[in-house]
């Protein structure tokens, strides 16, 4: 299981913002699964307008990092994460 699953699975149970609140569950795990989500979105978006697969993912890294403020390693960093 990969962890964005992992997050999502997690948001799903009742006491998840308890997670949250004790530190058990990272809080940045939450902007990583938003900058992510954003990611997946705009290679979507791009290959939509005619990008090929490769370029749209290095076009959506520059996009979430834009858009976040945030470094493109940082934003190649969270998806690597997610994946794994």
């Amino acid at each position: 299981m990969v962890a964005y699953e992992l997050i999502k699975k997690l948001e799903k149970l009742p006491y998840y913002n308890n997670l949250l609140k004790s530190g058990v569950v990272p809080i940045s795990w939450v902007d990583y699964k938003v900058i992510y989500e954003f990611y997946q979105k705009e290679i979507i978006r791009l290959i939509r307008g005619g990008f090929s697969q490769s370029k749209a993912k290095r076009q959506a890294k520059t996009n979430a990092s834009e858009e976040f403020n945030i470094g493109e390693s940082t934003v190649y960093w969270i998806v690597k994460k997610m994946k794994s």
